[in-house]
């Protein structure tokens, strides 16, 4: 199955309402001003949103030298200590902390420095990537329970936490040349999406009419709902005969479903 994101809105041109030359002259005024705007910004922030790009592109990097290793290591381990310098101890594969988590290695704690000092903690908020949420701020473990606040996080803290995310994991472990296949198939499982919980749920409810599943969960890299399509279609018989599914569709906000949901 391929993960697509919903198609947007595609809205009428046609319907729009006409506009009058001081009208038209007002909202082009406005489009120049916002665009100055923009470009004011990506002036001032060049740095930001260059590496916010490297970031998205950059893939898990291959062929490093043990020495590379330690050199992006370096500020993790002055604080971390590990059984293993890398996930891999065979070292058939040579990777830093910072290529699956993230964060900034060049922080490096002083030995001397206590876990106490005002100090430690400048390090260490350099070093890590902050949430937005103020629950998970200066804490070594996630809380439980966070439901969709999780997705309202960003990518670089999802990664940062936990590489093994599926909002995260297509960049880390199932980079190309790594374990792309199997997470793909993790993506696409129904533990995953839970379709056959919403599919049973929802049809012996009387809140959708057919029995094959048509809703499910899966969320793209920026949190948002995606749906979940098999490419090429399966045929009317391949679904009857082995249950495989055209698509999945994420689930409808709660107030405009189908009246009568008791779910």
């Amino acid at each position: 199955m391929k993960n697509n994101l919903s198609p947007g809105i595609v809205r009428n041109a046609a319907r729009m309402p006409f506009l009058s030359q001081h009208g038209r002259a007002s909202s082009l005024a406005m489009l120049l001003l916002s665009a100055a705007a923009l470009l004011l910004w990506f002036a001032l922030h060049p740095r930001a949103a260059a590496a916010q790009d490297a970031l998205a592109s950059q893939p898990i990097p291959f062929g490093q030298s043990p020495e590379d290793v330690q050199r992006k290591s370096a500020g993790c381990v002055s604080c971390h200590t590990t059984d293993e310098p890398t996930m891999h101890p065979t070292e058939t594969v040579q990777l830093a902390c910072t290529d699956c988590h993230g964060g900034d290695s060049s922080a490096t704690k002083s030995q001397g420095v206590s876990p106490d000092s005002s100090e430690y903690n400048v390090i260490k908020q350099k070093a890590h990537v902050q949430p937005k949420g103020s629950s998970r701020r200066n804490r070594s473990a996630i809380p439980e329970r966070l439901f969709t606040q999780w997705l309202e996080e960003s990518y670089e803290y999802i990664k940062f936490v936990n590489p093994g995310d599926l909002r995260v994991a297509p960049e880390t472990c199932g980079s190309a040349g790594c374990h792309a296949s199997e997470t793909r198939a993790v993506s696409t499982s129904m533990m995953t999406h839970s379709g056959m919980l919403w599919g049973a749920a929802l049809y012996n409810n009387g809140s959708y009419p057919t029995k094959n599943t048509h809703y499910g969960e899966s969320y793209g890299r920026d949190g948002k709902p995606q749906s979940i399509k098999t490419s090429p279609p399966p045929t009317p018989e391949e679904t009857r005969a082995k249950g495989i599914l055209p698509k999945l569709e994420p689930l409808y906000r709660w107030e405009i479903s189908q009246p009568g949901n008791v779910l």
